[in-house]
């Protein structure tokens, strides 16, 4: 890891940047490097990567809406310029004029502060996800990027070997608080260790920072401040074999005077030490006692089975899940009666049985009379084992981890053991639905049978049919599930989005207007912008309008005409600017709006009436500053605020008439008249530095024309006032919606049931291969229940995932606690035929809190014991109500539903 002082300035890119096809030639073999263990890698941001990758024409990136991606360009295919293509005679070989990368704009410099905790330059967010917040890239591709780019900071990582023998790069090491004997009233010496660090790397470090003796030291897992077990025998063990989570606490012991040590005096009761040593398994690693790494916390519980789960880093996601889980009655009498090893599969791929063995000691730990909390250590650690994605300590799906346990015990517990037979299954072709799914159910069993599959395994009915009416194909086939995923909107509602962003008029005194348009995922920049200017009409015409993210108070991106709005995500501030004249911003005038007009109205706030606005314009982009003097010293420095000023002025503009431009424009948004301002020049909007800036004279004359090809300048209005409150409110106001989406009103979970079971069209991406038609169809699906398990779990689809964007959807569920019939959502031949009513009562939930970035996770559950309803968040427990659990609509995600013939006793009479 690489600490940056707290002052550092991005260094600047390289002086000579080499042309988008040698960038791209010399880092695509780099990018293509396998992880290698040992190895130093890099994070950048993804969204930096990505204009990059649109940069130097990098076929990835393409999308719908954006014309081909150009090849990598040869370098002797460029001309003087470096950039510029032309055709050559026929002799020769011919090359097209390259329009330019996807971007108009060369990247600036790497911006990673995004992806870092506040007030650091080394840790990241523990909530990132990789797919659309970083990549990680080798270390000569950094150094390739970073020479030519600047930025960062450096975020530096090491790829380390996980058990299952595959290579990962570790992204979070564990937080580890040391303490001595000696000192045990002093804070704890915090520090950051890989999971492979060794016992005796870990003793050894620490004694060398902490200035003790390491041969006269004894070093301890010192869990909740406790002497948890004594780690002197397994020095050459790693920190992750050891259990040792994130924000462990570790002891170095030192003798007494007398040469004893002062944990031999103890209470034997709280004397874990004496635990028999561990036994080598074939992986290499010490097969632990669960009892010896699982903690409970002795206590009256509120109710038996009510307790506590504690937060291991980052663990809320399967704290949640397990409450879920512990209290679905049939599956957990199940592990704690010990019929589970009646058929235990020590053959199951990977967990050979002892995922359910590691869950029925959960269990049996949660479900003790006189446990209050529990730390569930080994069941954490044995999950990394065997499913890498949840080693670490980032945040999860709850329901992930849900559908992972279900499906790990169905197969540690699975009566059929050792080779598994192929059956291939037979569609429908006309024959009896029954015998159809009784031929998938027995097929389905012959590979796995257990208690698992009996509570949890459903049976869907899918029938998907060819479009064309000529063909008349359709294909029925009976699919086993173990949950059913709901979307919380229709197939057409699925394909629009809901985009907010804030409209600035050229000459509207009504200053910010916040607008929310929806557009078909597939549009385009250009039709978002169409569709904005439609919604706020009077006048707006959209040929006059360009489109930016803000990020950090500046221009992030340029949203150019021929991009996806897909690559736009939820939380983005998009800022709509009216101009006389947007040509100046956009790729090329012809190919955004056609061909303009001779000449455009004058531009009278210019302070000339002679002067049109026409092609001749550049573009403008003025992000605003306060002056703040520092309470220390006299150093002054800056502070960025508000949202960029952008507009054209004519290129033979002057100083002085930029000032009167800019004036009236404060005036007309934040009523600014008396405030004062001074405007410098900088290098550009993203980055600066003060040794970049230049102060513009207001009484100046001098021309302020864009140097060589450069269609738009960058500068700094800068407000001199002593205290923020000298200055204009309308200036620190947020002008963007924090909202991330905006919703009608409740949805019924029995209205989303419908639309599950109603036919839909697939889109091209998911197209059918029809076997007459000898071609992929955009086919009809339907989906119907066709058997209904004794648990019945739903996943709510609050999180939308596309190439370019994420989401999280915040529609509120209303959601039954009792009688959720699913006969009107049974194939015809389960109604006629069943012997059972599927009616349900909900048992459990897990929640879901907050943003999709910075989430938590909590349950509710209903005991079997007492029939009330509690609420879990880690290691807090209490009794709740059932308005309580009712009337959290926006944070129910995964809903777990017991059929009436299974509830419980305790439950009382159904309502």
């Amino acid at each position: 890891m690489v600490e940056m002082p707290a002052d550092w300035c991005a260094p600047l890119p390289a002086p000579e940047a080499v042309s988008p096809a040698e960038e791209f030639n010399q880092l695509e073999p780099l990018l293509n490097e396998p992880l290698k263990a040992g190895s130093s890698y890099f994070l950048i941001n993804q969204r930096w990567y990505v204009e990059w990758l649109q940069w130097v024409g990098a076929p990835s990136v393409q999308s719908p809406q954006m014309r081909p991606a150009d090849p990598p360009l040869d370098l002797d295919d460029l001309g003087e310029s470096g950039w510029t293509l032309v055709d050559t005679p026929p002799t020769a070989r011919r090359t097209r004029q390259r329009t330019g990368s996807w971007t108009k704009d060369r990247p600036g410099q790497i911006d990673n502060s995004p992806l870092l905790e506040e007030n650091s330059s080394t840790a990241i967010k523990k909530t990132l996800d990789q797919l659309n917040d970083y990549r990680i890239i080798s270390e000569g591709a950094w150094n390739l990027l970073f020479g030519w780019y600047g930025g960062g900071p450096p975020i530096k990582r090491r790829a380390i070997t996980l058990p299952g023998g595959s290579v990962q790069v570790e992204l979070f090491g564990l937080t580890l608080r040391a303490l001595r004997s000696s000192e045990m009233t002093m804070p704890p010496y915090e520090v950051v260790e890989s999971k492979s660090t060794t016992i005796g790397e870990l003793k050894a470090n620490l004694c060398s920072e902490m200035n003790v003796d390491a041969s006269k030291v004894r070093i301890w897992d010192y869990f909740e401040l406790k002497p948890f077990a004594l780690l002197e025998g397994h020095l050459d063990a790693t920190l992750e074999s050891q259990r040792i989570m994130d924000q462990n606490y570790i002891l170095l012991e030192e003798p007494l005077a007398d040469g004893s040590w002062p944990m031999n005096a103890m209470n034997d009761s709280n004397d874990h030490q004496s635990q028999p040593e561990p036994a080598a398994t074939s992986s290499g690693y010490p097969s632990y006692p669960t009892t010896s790494s699982d903690i409970t916390s002795v206590g009256e519980p509120i109710q038996r089975g009510v307790v506590g789960l504690q937060n291991l880093g980052n663990t809320c996601f399967m704290n949640s899940s397990l409450q879920c889980l512990s209290n679905v009655p049939q599956l957990r009498e199940y592990f704690l009666d010990g019929a589970y090893k009646e058929t235990l599969n020590r053959t199951a791929h990977k967990t050979e049985g002892k995922l359910a063995e590691s869950f029925a000691d959960l269990l049996d730990m949660m479900w003790k009379p006189d446990t209050r909390k529990v730390a569930p250590r080994t069941f954490k650690w044995q999950v990394g084992q065997f499913a890498e994605q949840f080693s670490g300590y980032g945040q999860q799906d709850s329901m992930e981890l849900i559908e992972y346990v279900l499906d790990g015990l169905k197969e540690d517990c699975n009566a059929v053991q050792g080779q598994k037979p192929y059956i291939e299954l037979k569609e429908a072709d006309g024959r009896p639905d029954e015998e159809v799914a009784a031929e998938a159910l027995g097929a389905y069993h012959a590979r796995s049978k257990s208690r698992v599959d009996d509570l949890f395994v459903g049976l869907f009915k899918s029938v998907v049919r060819c479009p064309d009416p000529e063909c008349g194909r359709s294909s029925v086939t009976f699919d086993p599930f173990l949950s059913a995923k709901l979307s919380l909107s229709s197939s057409a509602e699925q394909r629009q989005m809901a985009v907010n962003l804030v409209v600035v008029r050229d000459s509207d005194s009504s200053g910010y207007q916040q607008v929310t348009v929806k557009v078909h995922k597939e549009a385009s920049i250009k039709e978002l912008i169409k569709a904005v200017a439609e919604e706020v009409g009077e006048g707006l015409k959209a040929s006059n309008c360009i489109l930016v993210e803000i990020l950090q108070n500046k221009v992030y991106k340029y949203l150019e005409d021929q991009e996806s709005v897909e690559t736009i995500q939820s939380q983005d501030k998009l800022l709509l600017s009216e101009m006389p004249d947007a040509r100046p911003f956009c790729k090329s005038g012809e190919q955004r709006w056609g061909l303009p007009s001779a000449h455009n109205s004058p531009d009278e706030e210019m302070g000339t009436d002679d002067q049109p606005s026409s092609s001749s314009s550049f573009g403008v982009v003025l992000y605003q500053r306060r002056a703040v003097m520092s309470s220390y010293s006299s150093f002054q420095y800056t502070r960025d605020v508000g949202v960029p000023l952008l507009m054209t002025i004519p290129k033979d503009a002057t100083v002085r008439m930029l000032y009167k431009k800019v004036e009236r424009d404060l005036q007309r948004l934040f009523d600014a008249e008396d405030a004062e301002w001074k405007i410098f020049k900088v290098s550009d909007s993203k980055y600066h530095c003060s040794s970049d800036e230049q102060l513009l004279d207001p009484e100046s004359d001098q021309l302020l024309h864009p140097q060589g090809k450069e269609s738009r300048l960058h500068f700094a209005i800068e407000w001199q006032a002593s205290q923020e409150d000298e200055l204009p409110d309308k200036l620190f106001q947020e002008p963007f919606s924090r909202s991330s989406s905006k919703v009608d009103g409740d949805v019924e979970l029995v209205r989303l049931l419908q639309m599950f079971v109603q036919e839909e069209r697939l889109s091209s991406e998911d197209a059918w291969y029809c076997n007459r038609c000898k071609e992929h169809k955009e086919a009809f699906k339907k989906l119907e229940f066709h058997h209904c398990p004794p648990v019945l779990v739903l996943q709510l689809k609050r999180f939308q995932y596309t190439r370019w964007s994420r989401e999280r959807l915040n529609n509120p569920v209303a959601f039954p606690l009792e009688n959720l019939d699913l006969s009107p959502y049974l194939t015809a031949s389960a109604a006629k035929r069943s012997t059972v009513n599927p009616v349900y009562d909900l048992v459990a939930v897990s929640k879901h809190i907050g943003s999709l970035g910075g989430g938590h996770y909590v349950a509710f559950s209903r005991s079997s014991i007492d029939g009330a309803w509690y609420y879990f968040d880690d290691s807090t427990v209490r009794r709740c109500s059932e308005e309580d659990v009712a009337s959290d609509k926006v944070g129910a995600y995964v809903l777990f539903y017991i059929r009436r013939d299974h509830r419980p006793e305790k439950f009382g009479g159904p309502s």
